[in-house]
């Protein structure tokens, strides 16, 4: 006894069946299109009823290139003219205008409905993935770095340089560098008990914070974060 094999058809041999299937309404319109010389059908209202993909529909294109061609008849083939003999000049053109409409609306619904490739929203985590910083140092210890996603205020401290370094704005995380910022300056600070008061303050401590700082200039800052930064505070 043999084993019977099932098939499976493909993405594709499916989208194919479904337009082939939508074309048989299509092909009764053509028709009536010739029997009655008029039509009033819409091939683009007919298509978005069906509320098929534009892949699928895409699939229908040149549909009617068969019927033109032989209504064109421009190798002036005499078993061609003979067939359409039943049509008058001017309904001959007229038939040829809608089916070319018809055509040209698959067209414009493929056009309109190109799918749209969905963008994946990063998760914090992913974003921060890849930024370097130093977790401990001393007595402090560096927040979450997702914390960093979306917050309005940064401070971080580069322990090697001793550049305390703020950040404003609507912060995110690009690789090594923070991001979304509308100011980004620094001050120098070795006095680790200064420090120590943003580390521990609050939010009002932390806005001010950079007026505390004696004889520094407050400088444009570096947005690059190294394996030697702390990132000391974030107000969201």
């Amino acid at each position: 006894m043999t084993k019977q094999t099932k098939t499976t058809s493909t993405i594709q041999e499916r989208m194919e069946n479904k337009a082939f299937l939508a074309l048989g309404e299509v092909e009764h319109q053509i028709d009536r299109l010739l029997e009655q010389k008029k039509s009033s059908f819409s091939m683009y209202k007919y298509i978005k009823r069906l509320d098929y993909s534009g892949r699928v529909v895409n699939y229908m294109k040149g549909f009617a290139n068969d019927v033109l061609y032989e209504l064109k008849n421009e190798e002036k083939c005499d078993q061609l003219e003979e067939a359409y003999n039943f049509l008058t000049p001017k309904q001959k053109e007229r038939v040829i205008k809608k089916l070319e409409t018809w055509e040209q609306e698959v067209e414009q619904y493929c056009e309109e409905y190109k799918p749209v490739r969905k963008v994946r929203i990063k998760t914090p985590a992913q974003l921060v993935k890849k930024l370097p910083y130093l977790e401990e140092w001393k007595q402090f210890k560096s927040i979450n770095p997702e914390e960093i996603i979306r917050a309005r205020l940064l401070y971080t401290y580069n322990t090697s340089s001793k550049k305390l370094t703020k950040f404003e704005g609507h912060l995110q995380v690009r690789g090594s560098r923070i991001s979304g910022f509308d100011s980004c300056t620094e001050k120098t600070l070795t006095d680790l008990d200064l420090l120590d008061r943003l580390y521990k303050g609050g939010n009002i401590i932390a806005s001010r914070f950079m007026d505390e700082i004696p004889r520094s200039k407050l400088k444009d800052g570096n947005d690059l974060i190294t394996k030697n930064t702390l990132l000391v505070k974030v107000i969201r």
